[in-house]
């Protein structure tokens, strides 16, 4: 974490620095997790010291399976929001729809399982619409003041562009600070920095919502980087000595040939042997089966210290009820309880953001007054749910229990739904109470109801 005394001037000096210390320290480390998740893995750059011997680089993608289903499990289902502000939630409705959020989300979340940590950058585009968008976390580099709060002072974002006319390329960097965006470029090695533009933003603090996966920032995969790189070798060279052994020599013992007879052989496969000769196969001595073990036991160990379980393992039948099944995402669950709650955070902070600008436009909100509901993306028995939900109607209110619905994904227009249906039935206005005449001089079915039992 980079940490700056609030009084300190950002120069242009102080930005190529950290940018420099970001590209050595930081940035092999972010694009080394991007390849392993494009299955670009380190078994692709081996080399052999004898170029004729089989060199077979098999990448297997784990990465990509870890990050793909933590990421489905997580988000897989849209995030929901609930508040007694009705005016406020339908606004945020409004701006989440524009801006495609449960899209948004699934991005960051993948973000975060890669990376360990997401962006996204809030502004005001040309027509006064609220807009969000995700940004590279290779890009970013985030400075927090030092004080015991590590509030966001800003984030420099920086990325190499090409001119395709001059051919030329350019480092583009924005400084985002609570109170404006500069913009500059400068060569490709950050240098001969330029300001482009500056413009204020309106936020009153950093237009910035920052998701991460845990405390330390750390990939889903990233620890079990090298059981993949075992696993790869492990692999590769079981096909190498593979092809060892189709390639492999015969030897002709106590046998004397010239090339002629060496080729004939070959040709009618058949060898003519004298007595006290011999001929066999030059091959290694395999062992298949210390080779599969060793592989299943790596196997598992990823999955195990990932905390990713294996869908194809035959633990998970597909008879298994939604409980059984669990019981088997114990480990899975608490890592996702964690990512959860880091996550909430950025929301809270989109939030927030949303509430300021529209405060701005004096339709501010109590961004503290949304509820925010995650729903794990599991196989659901809605007979199930159905029972519970109807156990506890008289329990918990209408909104927490329509929450638990797995296809309610909008929980205030599911209820704007239930009292307009409410409004059509005919004995709407007995089960409400209401007294006095009606609109057309009529008594009320309950004054009436009650005039009938005092006769």
């Amino acid at each position: 974490m980079i940490k700056l005394n609030p009084e300190t001037e950002l120069t242009a000096a102080i930005v190529k620095k950290l940018i420099d210390n970001h590209k050595q320290y930081d940035m092999p480390r972010l694009q080394k997790l991007e390849d392993y998740y494009l299955a670009k893995n380190e078994i692709l750059k081996r080399q052999m010291a004898d170029p004729s011997k089989p060199n077979n680089k098999i990448s297997n993608p784990y990465a990509n399976y870890i990050t793909d289903t933590l990421t489905g499990y997580f988000m897989g289902e849209p995030v929901t929001y609930s508040s007694l502000d009705e005016k406020a939630l339908e606004e945020l409705n409004l701006i989440f729809e524009y801006n495609d959020e449960a899209d948004e989300n699934v991005e960051l979340a993948r973000s975060c399982s890669i990376y360990g940590v997401g962006y996204e950058m809030m502004y005001v585009d040309e027509e006064g619409s609220v807009r969000f968008k995700r940004l590279d976390a290779k890009e970013c580099i985030p400075i927090y003041d030092d004080t015991i709060e590590n509030d966001l002072l800003y984030v420099i974002r920086y990325y190499l562009d090409k001119d395709i006319i001059t051919d030329k390329t350019f480092m583009y960097i924005e400084v985002i600070s609570r109170t404006d965006v500069s913009r500059y470029r400068a060569n490709d090695t950050g240098a001969n920095m330029e300001l482009i533009e500056s413009r204020p933003h309106y936020f009153g603090i950093v237009p910035i919502a920052i998701y991460k996966n845990n405390e330390t920032e750390t990939g889903d995969f990233e620890n079990v980087i090298s059981l993949i790189d075992a696993y790869d070798k492990l692999e590769s060279d079981s096909l190498n000595d593979f092809e060892y052994f189709c390639d492999a020599y015969l030897a002709l013992i106590g046998f004397t040939a010239e090339a002629e007879d060496v080729a004939k052989m070959k040709q009618d496969r058949v060898i003519l042997l004298d007595k006290d000769t011999d001929a066999k196969w030059l091959i290694k001595d395999e062992q298949d089966s210390t080779v599969e073990n060793l592989k299943i036991r790596i196997d598992k160990d990823i999955h195990k210290f990932s905390k990713c379980p294996n869908l194809s393992d035959e633990n998970f039948a597909a008879n298994a009820s939604g409980v059984a099944i669990k019981y088997k995402l114990v480990g899975t669950e608490n890592l996702i309880s964690v990512k959860e709650r880091k996550f909430k955070k950025g929301l809270q902070r989109r939030l927030e953001l949303i509430s300021l600008i529209q405060g701005v436009k004096l339709a501010g909100f109590d961004w503290r007054a949304i509820d925010i509901t995650f729903t794990r993306n599991l196989p659901s028995n809605d007979t199930e749910i159905a029972e519970v939900v109807n156990k506890l109607s008289n329990v918990v209110s209408k909104e927490t229990l329509l929450a638990q619905i797995p296809f309610v994904e909008d929980v205030q227009a599911e209820l704007d739904k239930l009292d307009k249906e409410q409004e059509k039935n005919p004995f709407y206005d007995l089960r409400l109470g209401l007294t006095g005449e009606d609109e057309d001089g009529t008594q009320s079915r309950t004054q009436a109801n009650e005039e009938e039992e005092r006769v």
